[in-house]
This record gives C-alpha cells, structure tokens and sequence, in this order.
C-alpha cells in the first residue's frame, strides 16, 4: 500500500491526514485516511450501511512506499489525470464526541509474476502489495537479474 502520495498542486498527503474527495453523487467530503481495502473484498465493504467509494479531489502526481527496514522512502510518479479510489465507511463519533469518517485507501492484490523483485526495485509498489515476494539476482546487477529468466 502506498504510505504517501503528493498532488499535482504539490501537497503531501499521508495517513491520518483528511484529504479532500469526491463522493460518486459529486458530494464533497473530507475524511481521514487510514489503511486500506483490498479491491478482492470491496464487496463486502460496501455491504455495510453507509460505506461508499470516493476519489480523491485532486489529481495525483506520485505515490510512494516506505522501506520497513530503513524508513527509505521511494517515489513512483503517476499518470496524468490519476486519481486515488478510497473506501470512505460510514461517519463515526470519536472519543471526543465529534464525527468524522474514515477513508480506506483501495488496493490490487499482486499476481505471482509481480512477486518476484530484484534488489534495485525492492521498494516498488508491486513488491509492498504482495503477500509474498521473492528476491532474484544481486545487488548491483539490475540488468543481470532481469535478464536471468531461470532465476525468475
């Protein structure tokens, strides 16, 4: 799942932020992000009572993904014209007793063919989606591993 993504007005958007979307009415809406639904299982959240899907308001321009081990951060740049799909759930009551909602940020399980990285590619977003991921060839010899198509 992508942890940050940045719109072509340049504005950085992560989890916990409220980021403004646009309900499939046209309604505007401002909820906060947190996590991610698999597209696999979207049916099921849209079976609960309030649940709708959004986009974001504002096209985006790249996304990235965090290395759990070092916190690096890789950037991947977006077509133009894209936008986000989110799951945004039903308005809840806080602790503090405001209402707020919260968006999911809606996500494609890898394939088989898009679990398989190579070193320089490890923070791909393909890599983070799967349930698994197999490293081939060595660091340094991008060009080697994608070559080695018995080690794939």
């Amino acid at each position: 799942m992508p942890h940050l993504f940045r719109t072509r007005d340049d504005k950085l958007e992560k989890p916990r932020d409220r980021i403004p979307m646009m309900l499939a009415s046209g309604e505007k809406v401002l909820p906060n992000w947190g996590g991610s639904a698999q597209v696999e299982k979207l049916a099921w959240w849209l079976r609960k009572l309030g649940n709708e899907l959004a986009q974001t308001e504002h096209e985006v321009a790249a996304v990235a993904v965090r290395a759990k081990d070092t916190q690096e951060i890789a950037w991947g740049d977006a077509p133009a014209g894209a936008r986000l799909i989110f799951l945004v759930e039903a308005e809840t009551i806080s602790k503090e007793g405001k209402p707020y909602r919260l968006a999911k940020m809606v996500t494609v399980a890898a394939t088989p063919e898009q679990k398989a990285y190579f070193h320089e590619d490890r923070f791909a977003l393909h890599r983070f989606k799967a349930d698994e991921a197999y490293k081939v060839g060595k660091k340094g010899e991008p060009i080697r591993a994608y070559l080695d198509i018995p080690g794939i």
